[in-house]
């Protein structure tokens, strides 16, 4: 096992560059491609580098959808906290959406980076069958779908929000599925224009202050 393995910045430090390196796999080679063997060439670190962090190809999954989850929480803390200073709840909520269906432009013009939602694809498709990965999964997207409830009984109290934030998830995910899957089809602006019109059907006039 390596030495940086087993101290404590050495530690954190390897798992950095193996969670990178899980995503890295994951959108290159599929599910089926991944393995500890090539994460571990992928990371430049020996096998038992990553085994001492993560025994089992489930533990890497779940893992890197945990790493993915953890970074679009901190873009959409920046993202949200920024519009919400600048134009109010309303704009935030809508931005948030637009995010996490993968519909913003990257500040260059160039489509937004997939790899979130392709690590994504994979954690699902693995959460079909019963077991920790699918627990997780769950998990995951029952806390996503609870934080767009309570947005929406926030600023929408006339609506049913459980039935809207069900909704709502399930548009959203479809697009940013369409985003990984079909990027000539879905285009970033083509998936903001649809966020921005079902937000329309949610706000029936002007959401509550």
């Amino acid at each position: 096992m390596d030495t940086v393995a087993m101290t404590g910045s050495g530690r954190n430090s390897v798992r950095e560059l193996v969670m990178d390196a899980v995503v890295q796999v994951l959108v290159r080679d599929g599910l089926d491609g991944l393995s500890v063997r090539r994460v571990a060439a992928e990371a430049g670190v020996s096998i038992g580098a990553v085994q001492y962090h993560f025994a089992t190809k489930d533990a890497l999954l779940v893992a890197a959808a945990n790493h993915v989850t953890a970074q679009f929480k901190s873009r959409a803390e920046e993202l949200t906290h920024r519009v919400l200073a600048e134009e109010g709840a309303a704009a935030a909520f809508l931005a948030f959406c637009q995010l996490l269906a993968n519909a913003i432009e990257a500040p260059d013009g160039e489509a937004g980076d997939t790899n979130a939602t392709i690590v994504w694809l994979w954690f699902a498709a693995k959460a079909t069958q019963c077991g920790a990965v699918a627990d997780a999964f769950a998990a995951g997207w029952s806390l996503t779908e609870n934080y767009l409830r309570g947005l929406i009984a926030d600023l929408f109290p006339q609506l049913d929000a459980a039935e809207e934030a069900g909704h709502l998830l399930a548009v959203l995910d479809g697009l940013a599925v369409a985003r990984a899957s079909e990027p000539d089809r879905m285009p970033p602006h083509r998936a903001a224009t649809i966020v921005r019109r079902h937000f329309a059907h949610l706000s029936g006039g002007d959401p509550a202050s």
